[in-house]
């Protein structure tokens, strides 16, 4: 089936015109939304917000140096800095910068944002740097003396690609190139392992491996047993999710490990790999259930006896896993609240170990020092403001940290669990954060549900500032699609089946209806990238149900977004348009090609970042072009800047929000 389509010249994002158009839809949006009254003192708010001395800095630590990337009004690209981890327990760090990104645009000649220091373990002094174009997500990367505070001669240092670099030592690195497209597959991604050694040029590298051009991508990494020999692993992946693991000898010889293809390995502690299983596994005469933690001795690229560490019990899901030097750890969902859980290697066996409870809300891993039993944990929930903990494994004793100050006053605001039902009758469990409960509470319905990422409770901020304060709520939607349930809960709405997503959020929103917690006036949608689709879908299919829309980074065109950046590597999340049977539902699902010409629309805030090399930026162009020649209120932002990630620096991230705080203050709580 051919559907016409008038706006096909907004993909040629070198086309003077496309810019054009562009730059002007986006002065238009700023005449309209930011001219709202307050609005640069809106932007300075949340500024100060962001660049607050007293956030907590979340470090790497590395041999009791604590390392951390701060940006501040006199830094607003960010400096990466240090202190001691005695000064930063003791509450007074004593900072000491190593280097200012500023400095690498002259380096490099381009406009670059740090996207990510890694050290190498053995020697944490030597650092490769990922330095991001103008914030897409194809970076440059260098070798850093952090010592020395500066770059290494002749170092490991590779040009503007979205590649894979890692170490395997402080003499080697693992090289997925992917700044010529003889690299790449379709998709985009590298196809090539090359094992680099220091002195050497990419000639003089070593060819470890190459995926085929059809395949999504390949990366190699090294795990660091802190109770044995390191080992060398390669991913070569088919899809999204399915994927083939190789061990890599120490000639560079591969050797698939024969685990089910979607199933992924999370780490490797005592000679054994940590295992995540999105299906079930049916080895020998043992069944494995699908959200489950195996450890699986492996020796020489053969897999040996598996032990179940975690089973999800109903509406549990594995979320994150971790390893120290003695203990392998995970942070589990259970009814999308975190729990974290602990297993010792004892005896030739895994034993599990209790954990200290942690507050209620979400936690997160953020980091692992390594060599160690100590781990650092972050917890917050929608109105409690971020703690950081270190976890002693060793002990069992939970210290505080750091805790951030409070945002905004929480006091009154409730906290509720709802459910909606679907149109399936599927229950869709929601949070609904407010004080006011009636018809004319403006609410923002925050959605994702796509990927199996989870939506969790976590501590709102800016939003709380700017909008609970003002007595509005704030709604967000476990819609299928998402991982907070476990892998069940995301296979529902996948492929033929992702139109689910979309009917779950719109039974949340009827159902805040229906309570008389808010109404069509005064409910507003928001979601990003997926999360974009969703919203965007829902907006096209029922647009007499919401007040406005805000769709950031979106997908909307359905039928060709694989040929549109890096959109070739997410058929298996939402089908190929090349299939029969995937083209009708794709089509049916595709906001783009379902936008009615009556113009009969609430307002809709689309925004993009003309450097988005993840999802292309003509999904958002094109969407806003059609809606406005059928007549709806549709304004559109989109800086010729940032990538999929948003702006850059706090300023940018400052002034994203505020568009979308001014735009909903325009509309739903006019």
């Amino acid at each position: 089936m051919t559907i016409s389509d008038p706006y096909l010249h907004l993909e040629n994002l070198d086309d003077p015109a496309t810019r054009e158009f562009a730059a002007v839809a986006h002065e238009r949006m700023r005449a309209h939304v930011h001219n709202h009254p307050g609005f640069q003192a809106l932007c300075d708010d949340i500024t100060a917000v962001l660049q607050d001395e007293n956030q907590i800095p979340f470090c790497q630590e590395h041999r009791a140096q604590m390392y951390h990337f701060h940006q501040s009004a006199d830094e607003p690209k960010g400096v990466y800095r240090v202190c001691s981890a005695a000064s930063y327990r003791a509450g007074l760090p004593e900072w000491r910068v190593l280097f200012q990104v500023a400095a690498f645009d002259e380096v490099l000649g381009d406009n670059v944002s740090l996207a990510g220091v890694s050290h190498c373990v053995t020697a944490p002094h030597k650092a490769l740097l990922t330095l991001s174009a103008d914030g897409a997500d194809a970076a440059y990367t260098l070798e850093f003396d952090l010592a020395e505070q500066k770059l290494v001669d002749g170092g490991f240092h590779f040009p503007l690609g979205n590649n894979h670099i890692a170490w395997r030592d402080e003499d080697s690195v693992w090289v997925c190139p992917a700044w010529d497209e003889r690299q790449l597959t379709r998709a985009g991604y590298p196809r090539q392992v090359w094992l680099l050694r220091r002195g050497q040029s990419m000639e003089e590298a070593l060819p470890v491996f190459e995926a085929d051009e059809d395949d999504m991508m390949v990366h190699a990494w090294r795990y660091l047993d802190g109770q044995g020999a390191p080992i060398d692993l390669l991913e070569a992946a088919h899809g999204f999710y399915r994927k083939q693991y190789y061990q890599i000898a120490a000639d560079g010889s591969t050797r698939p490990i024969g685990l089910p293809e979607t199933a992924e390995i999370a780490g490797y502690l005592g000679g054994q790999l940590l295992v995540q299983l999105r299906h079930d596994w049916q080895r020998a005469k043992q069944r494995y259930t699908a959200g489950s933690l195996l450890a699986v001795k492996l020796n020489k690229g053969e897999l040996g006896e598996a032990q179940a560490l975690f089973v999800p019990q109903p509406g549990q899901a594995l979320d994150a896993v971790e390893t120290s030097k003695r203990f392998a750890m995970a942070h589990v969902l259970d009814q999308a609240a975190g729990r974290l859980y602990a297993w010792r290697f004892d005896g030739g066996r895994w034993q599990a170990e209790p954990v200290p409870d942690f507050p209620g809300g979400a936690l997160e891993i953020t980091d692992q020092p390594w060599g160690g039993d100590v781990v650092y944990v972050a917890a917050s929930g929608f109105t409690t403001p971020l703690t950081l903990y270190a976890l002693d494994l060793q002990q069992m004793e939970l210290s505080v940290m750091r805790r951030q100050r409070p945002q905004f006053d929480a006091e009154g605001i409730e906290v509720r669990r709802l459910s909606a039902l679907s149109a399936d009758g599927t229950a869709i469990p929601y949070y609904h954060v407010g004080r006011r409960h009636d018809a004319a509470t403006p609410t923002l319905v925050y959605v994702y549900g796509g990927f199996g990422v989870p939506e969790l409770p976590h501590y709102l901020g800016n939003i709380g500032r700017h909008w609970l304060q003002h007595g509005y709520a704030f709604v967000l939607a476990n819609v299928r699609g998402g991982g907070e349930f476990g892998p069940a809960w995301h296979h529902a709405a996948q492929g033929v089946h992702k139109h689910r997503s979309v009917d779950d959020l719109l039974a949340v929103v009827a159902d805040l209806h229906q309570r008389g917690l808010s109404s069509l006036a005064h409910t507003a949608i928001q979601g990003g990238s997926n999360g974009g689709l969703v919203t965007a879908a829902a907006y096209c299919r029922a647009p007499d149900i919401v007040g406005a829309l805000v769709c950031e980074v979106p997908l909307t065109d359905m039928l060709r977004y694989p040929y549109l950046s890096a959109g070739a590597s997410w058929l298996e999340e939402f089908g190929d348009p090349a299939d029969p049977q995937h083209h009708a539902a794709l089509a049916a699902l595709s906001p783009y090609h379902n936008i009615r010409a009556d113009g009969c629309y609430p307002p809709a805030l689309i925004s993009t970042h003309l450097g988005d090399d993840r999802v292309h930026p003509a999904h958002a162009l094109k969407f806003y072009a059609r809606l406005k020649e059928a007549g709806a209120p549709v304004w559109l932002a989109a800086p010729a800047s940032g990538g999929h990630g948003g702006g850059t620096t706090q300023a940018e991230t400052a002034q994203e929000l505020a568009t979308v705080l001014a735009f909903l203050y325009q509309t739903v709580a006019a």
